[in-house]
């Protein structure tokens, strides 16, 4: 017994595990979310986190080690601002108060002097009076001569000694300057001694004017250091560019080799700072899937709950991680950027294409060491990507959208390299063309990549919905000449289904290219459908109700059969299989239900469904229903349509046909008043029904084409 039970508790075990785990959609987006993460980690790190090297002063280099990533050489970029610093000269500073002070010394003196010499006082006490009053380390004598002047002979020594000291005090005297002050003492007294003066005047003249001479260009620190720093801000950085050579093969290590390769993270003794670096690039690639995730879940949820949809980003970002990673060796510039956007345009649309490409940017650019001129040609490259494939309708016109994409991407190159002063003609070119290229490649990957995609993960692109459409695929060519009747109202129903959808804001082009393909399945017996047999020999009439309803409703599976032969996408598959849902085949029925004693059961005349589950199915459902009815009307009016097209809604709504359709009222009324639209003046012959009796007049003029 407790056998029993412990292999019950195993079975639901098994169970359980297999429904929340392996079968639960929230386990896959977490495998998928950190399959994605690892994958991109392993890659974004391999472009961030370069090799190691093992080496000290007085080896020899093994091989050229070159810089992983652009870095400036911090002790060379100190020397060339100190060079620059050092030639810098000292600035100094004018005093012109010195020479005035000088020439208004000289003027107070001889004005005191005029002064005391117009005084009552006797010539002794004068020189004592001027002898107090004086600045001047003159002698007794001196002042004795000075008093006796005449005031003619004081105003002319005044004048002379105020213009030789302007004249000499005009001049540079640098401070602390020996040679300058020397100078201009020397100048003086080759002013003095040339004069006519008598000697006692010229050495009073000396005594006075010598003093006086100071120097008057002083050292401005403030302007001496508002030089040196724009010296310094001049100074462009040492910077060892990508790829450029740190050591080349059999060199001796140095200590400056040392540095630089501990500067660009090539030693391994920098363990601690790959740490960091793995952490960062870590963070960086979470939050780049988180931001993804909640774009996906706020405004894609139709993608985001659907995993292979999930998968097919993953897949895609992990595929541009890798082809930058390779193309990065040959050049930045020749980097597939757009492939993504190009990608999730046709696979999604423009905005899921937007949130997903720019944040991808993230990863190339780790991949890439954030160079700023290609990340700028990176985000510019998505985003026209973007807008050049969105009105992009066959396979072909990618390869133009590429080649768009690509001029835009050269001449962001060409206008960074401006922007930069870089004006190397053979440099820009080589740049120019590899933007360009870079964009070609992006869409002859798109181009490769896309059907696999679609077949892979069974997915229907604008693309292909369009190349489904066209009449020149084999299985409509088939369905032309094998059931041509079927072809022609396919085509009407086509027509029916993408105007109606286009209304509601469906998906008009998967509307349309189901429409064409729903009735693929009467190729194999296009004569039990009425719309193909041109004599009046109906081979219904030789079997019996029961057999052709078995075979009316046999064309939804033989067309599953032929969808998978000719490997149409599942959208298309599903489209076929829900386009009856489970409709009863009225006529048969009736026909049953009059001619036979048995018990007639409409599950046994019914479709197999299921029910239509989409928009588009709905609408396939109810143009198919419509189609059929008006054109079994003759020469109806206007009202008579409008009459048939609501009876013939009414009834699949009745029937419960649209119950697990997302169709509201509103979307309903105005497929009623497209269809409408469409029908005036399309009227086709249908099949005459029998006259019935009253369980068959109940569904008068809605009985289900056959």
């Amino acid at each position: 017994m407790m056998l029993i039970k412990t292999g019950d508790k195993m079975e639901n075990y098994k169970r359980f595990l297999g429904k929340s785990i392996f079968k639960n959609t929230k386990f896959i987006k977490a495998v998928i979310f950190i399959t994605t993460f690892a994958i991109l980690f392993l890659i974004s790190s391999i472009g961030v986190i370069p090799k190691k090297y093992s080496l000290k002063e007085g080896d020899i280099a093994p091989s050229d080690i070159k810089a992983p990533r652009d870095f400036t050489d911090d002790i060379s970029t100190q020397e060339k601002i100190e060079k620059a610093i050092s030639s810098v000269p000292d600035k100094y500073s004018k005093n012109i108060e010195i020479k005035n002070d000088a020439v208004k010394k000289v003027r107070d003196f001889f004005e005191k002097v005029n002064e005391i010499k117009s005084s009552e006082d006797k010539d002794e006490e004068k020189i004592n009076k001027l002898k107090s009053a004086s600045i001047f380390n003159l002698e007794d004598e001196d002042y004795k001569v000075i008093i006796q002047l005449k005031n003619e002979e004081i105003e002319n020594i005044t004048s002379f000694l105020q213009n030789c000291l302007s004249k000499i005090l005009s001049q540079d005297i640098m401070v602390n300057n020996e040679e300058d002050i020397k100078r201009a003492k020397d100048d003086f007294n080759f002013y003095v001694e040339n004069s006519s003066m008598q000697s006692s005047l010229k050495k009073i003249c000396k005594e006075i004017g010598i003093p006086l001479i100071k120097p008057n260009l002083y050292f401005d620190s403030q302007q001496t250091s508002e030089l040196k720093e724009e010296a310094k801000k001049q100074v462009q950085p040492v910077i060892y560019k990508k790829n450029q050579n740190i050591v080349l093969k059999g060199e001796v290590i140095t200590s400056r080799h040392i540095y630089l390769m501990r500067k660009a993270g090539l030693l391994l003794e920098n363990k601690l700072t790959d740490i960091w670096l793995y952490l960062g690039v870590a963070l960086t690639i979470i939050l780049m899937e988180l931001i993804i995730s909640f774009y996906l879940y706020k405004y894609r949820r139709n993608i985001y709950y659907e995993n292979n949809k999930l998968a097919i980003i993953s897949i895609t970002l992990c595929i541009n991680a890798l082809f930058t990673i390779g193309i990065n060796t040959i050049s930045g510039y020749l980097i597939p950027v757009a492939l993504n956007a190009i990608l999730m345009s046709l696979i999604f649309d423009s905005f899921t294409a937007f949130f997903i490409s720019i944040p991808s940017v993230i990863v190339i650019a780790f991949i890439t060491n954030f160079s700023t001129e290609p990340l700028l040609l990176y985000i510019v490259g998505s985003i026209s990507g973007i807008l050049f494939i969105s009105n992009v309708h066959e396979r072909n016109n990618i390869l133009i959208s590429g080649v768009y994409t690509g001029l835009i991407n050269g001449i962001i190159t060409l206008s960074g390299n401006f922007i930069n002063n870089n004006l190397e003609i053979t440099q820009i070119i080589i740049q120019c063309f590899a933007s360009i290229g870079g964009g070609i490649l992006s869409a002859m990957l798109s181009l490769g990549i896309l059907p696999v995609f679609e077949q892979l993960f069974d997915i229907i692109t604008p693309i292909k919905l369009l190349e489904l459409s066209n009449p020149n695929q084999p299985l409509l060519k088939r369905l032309l000449f094998e059931a041509p009747g079927t072809y022609h109202h396919s085509i009407l129903v086509g027509n029916l289904a993408e105007a109606a959808a286009d209304e509601i804001g469906a998906n008009s082009l998967l509307a349309r290219a189901g429409a064409y393909y729903h009735d693929i399945g009467k190729i194999k017996r296009p004569y039990f459908f009425k719309e193909n047999q041109i004599t009046n020999d109906n081979p219904h009439d030789k079997i019996t109700p029961k057999l052709s309803a078995l075979i009316i409703t046999s064309h939804v599976k033989d067309g599953i059969e032929l969808a998978q032969k000719y490997k149409l996408p599942g959208a298309i598959k599903s489209l076929i299989q829900q386009h009856h849902g489970t409709t009863l085949v009225k006529y048969f029925y009736v026909i049953a239900s009059n001619n036979s004693n048995e018990d007639i059961t409409e599950e046994t005349f019914r479709y197999e469904g299921p029910r239509p589950k989409s928009k588009e199915a709905s609408i396939i459902m109810l143009a198919d229903s419509v189609e059929a009815a008006v054109r079994s009307l003759n020469n109806p009016t206007i009202l008579e349509v409008e009459s048939m097209v609501t009876k013939v809604i009414e009834d699949k709504i009745n029937d419960g046909q649209l119950n697990e359709a997302d169709l509201t009222l509103k979307d309903i009324e105005t497929i009623k008043k497209s269809f409408i639209k469409v029908l005036i003046g399309i009227f086709h012959n249908r099949i005459e029904y029998p006259d019935l009796n009253d369980k068959a007049k109940e569904g008068e003029g809605t009985i289900d084409r056959v």
